[in-house]
């Protein structure tokens, strides 16, 4: 009895040994892994792409380029169009709701990662379980398709260059313009030659033109200053006339309303004068009156003469016919 127990003592120490480095060597894994430890607390943040690229489970997730955790699953949405990141939060920070996730790549060639981008810190905390959508990570195949094509267009946008302008037909209309500019080049510098002698040749005449113009513009500032004065006075007799109109406005209307009546009443007259009414209007239409009137007129223009030359007692003299009875001594118109 007592041999087997001391058989089976070193047996068990041993195993015993061996479990114990097995648990030293798994809480050493579990704390220089990658991985989440056991003995943290954390959270799950899920976040939606578009596509993940080359990201892998157990891949980082950085705040700001400091490892926070890691990627736990990866998985397709009910509809098969998005993604699923379900990333686990181990550290104890703040992750706000207005930060922007990213998939990035540490490298030109390296793995990719979540990156959590801090912006204004407006929005409230992500609580566990909260869902946010990242930004779609570089493709670098997308790109090379897109370049390809870049470079597709590239080439029949070079071609068609080639085609359009570069023919001969063009080249030839190309080499007569700049022949053409070289001529006009050519001309506009005799052209300057000719305006520079031209102004050599005339410079005493400019610069007495000049000298005319300074004089003339002396001569008008005096000038300037009396149409200011008039200008002001204009002004006052302006305001002065408003003031009188202002002030004289019901005797003017009363007197305008005057004239107005005045000259309808005088409208009135000529019209009943050239329609023949009334006593002077039938003298202008009726001949008869008109002789009358000049007959009349005669009358008492002799009276009027006979009046002034022989006095206001002036009588005509009776003309009595002669007869032969007639005691006249001188000899008779008969005889």
């Amino acid at each position: 009895m007592n041999e087997s127990m001391e058989r089976k003592t070193p047996v068990a120490q041993v195993g015993l040994f061996v479990l114990v480095g097995l648990l030293l060597i798994g809480g050493l894994l579990l704390r220089f892994s990658k991985g989440a430890s056991l003995w943290s607390s954390g959270r799950t943040v899920l976040v939606s792409a578009g596509n993940v690229g080359g990201l892998v489970v157990g891949a980082p997730v950085n705040l700001s380029g400091v490892r926070i955790g890691s990627v736990e699953s990866i998985s397709l949405s009910a509809d098969g169009r998005r993604v699923l990141i379900r990333c686990r939060i181990d550290k104890p920070v703040t992750i706000f709701g207005d930060a922007r996730f990213e998939i990035e790549q540490s490298g030109f060639l390296g793995d990719q990662y979540v990156a959590i981008i801090p912006t204004g810190n407006a929005a409230p905390p992500l609580e566990d379980g909260a869902q946010v959508t990242a930004v779609d990570p570089f493709n670098l195949q997308e790109a090379a398709r897109s370049a390809v094509g870049l470079m597709t267009r590239l080439d029949q946008v070079v071609d068609r260059v080639d085609r359009m302008i570069l023919s001969a037909s063009t080249l030839k209309d190309v080499t007569n313009t700049l022949a053409n500019l070289r001529r006009t080049s050519e001309r506009l510098d005799r052209t300057l030659g000719e305006v520079e002698s031209l102004v050599s040749s005339e410079k005493p005449a400019v610069s007495a033109t000049v000298s005319n113009l300074k004089a003339f513009s002396a001569t008008l500032t005096p000038l300037t200053a009396q149409a200011g004065a008039l200008a002001a006075r204009a002004d006052g007799l302006l305001v002065r006339a408003d003031t009188l109109v202002a002030t004289n406005e019901a005797g003017l209307r009363e007197a305008l309303g005057g004239f107005r009546d005045a000259s309808l009443a005088f409208k009135d007259i000529a019209t009943d004068l050239q329609a023949g009414r009334g006593a002077v209007g039938a003298l202008l239409k009726d001949p008869r009156l008109q002789a009358e009137l000049s007959s009349t007129l005669g009358n008492l223009n002799t009276v009027s003469s006979n009046l002034a030359k022989n006095g206001l007692l002036w009588k005509p003299r009776r003309l009595e016919p002669l007869t032969n009875t007639t005691g006249y001594p001188g000899r008779g118109p008969f005889r």
